[in-house]
């Protein structure tokens, strides 16, 4: 019986070339945090906003990736439509099929301009990047006017009528003076040094204060990242007599690195306590 030729050298290469390949591509998969070129990126997601306020830990997309779950493996960078970027972060991340995990992404911005804009998402998985393939809409809606109107000039004095007869009904009571829109301002110059030994010196508007403690939260609004915030005592007995509440915020020494001489930086109190949102901003002299 004549003996079975052997297939050619080259052909029995090309079949050990090609298990070699299948093998390690089996092992890529299934090394955690490793780019598979699979990233399924859904739409960015639309959002509210008022212009002037922060608005902290947003969802702004959903994505998948076949794999393990290793959350800290993506870097997320948000572009919110008005000439801006900042990090986002993944907050998500759940095995939602065998071999797929499913992740979400926020971020935190603060829009300068009312209007409608265009937010998308790029997620890097080095060495993939992919974008959302429609971008998400932000509706910023104008910031309520906080101007207060210059007190009213003093009535003269007007002789006290005569007491309606019986039959007749008494007149009715004078309505109640419109209430005032609170106000916050920063209060003297603002450095460095006095942010870290002495605090920040803010003043709401009379009569504005109803809670003991509030929130104050410290923004860049170049990036829209909160840097930081702080938990302040206010005196709510002079707020009850009429009187101006000043406060003296002492934002962590983590939050005052981030701060550059001739920077402009925001501060937010956010709704609650009686209060609408209240607004401000300083430079760093």
């Amino acid at each position: 019986m004549p003996a079975r030729a052997r297939p050619p050298v080259s052909s029995r290469r090309n079949r050990r070339a090609v298990a070699t390949v299948a093998v390690a591509a089996a092992a890529l998969a299934a090394v955690p945090g490793v780019a598979s070129a699979a990233i399924h990126v859904e739409n960015a997601k639309s959002l509210k906003a008022t212009q002037g306020v922060l608005f902290d830990h947003q969802r702004v997309v959903a994505f998948d990736e076949a794999g393990a779950c290793n959350a800290g493996a993506y870097t997320i960078t948000v572009a919110w439509g008005d000439g801006t970027t900042s990090p986002g972060a993944v907050v998500k991340a759940l095995q939602s099929s065998p071999g797929t995990c499913s992740y979400e992404a926020e971020g935190s911005h603060a829009y300068a301009q009312s209007g409608n804009f265009t937010v998308t998402v790029t997620i890097c998985h080095q060495p993939e990047c992919v974008t959302t393939p429609v971008g998400g809409q932000a509706n910023v809606a104008a910031a309520a006017s906080t101007t207060t109107a210059p007190p009213e000039p003093a009535a003269a004095a007007v002789p006290e009528a005569a007491p309606a007869p019986a039959d007749q009904p008494a007149a009715a009571p004078p309505a109640a003076a419109p209430v005032a829109t609170p106000t916050l301002r920063v209060l003297g110059p603002v450095t460095l040094s006095r942010l870290r030994h002495g605090g920040l010196r803010l003043r709401l508007s009379a009569g504005a204060v109803t809670a003991g403690t509030l929130t104050v939260l410290l923004a860049d609004p170049a990036t829209g990242r909160t840097l930081g915030r702080a938990r302040v005592h206010a005196d709510t007995r002079g707020a009850a007599a009429g009187a101006d509440t000043t406060l003296r915020v002492r934002f962590p020494r983590k939050a005052l690195r981030h701060l550059r001489h001739g920077h402009r930086y925001g501060l937010v109190i956010p709704r609650g306590a009686g209060l609408p949102s209240l607004a401000t901003a300083f430079r760093v002299a």
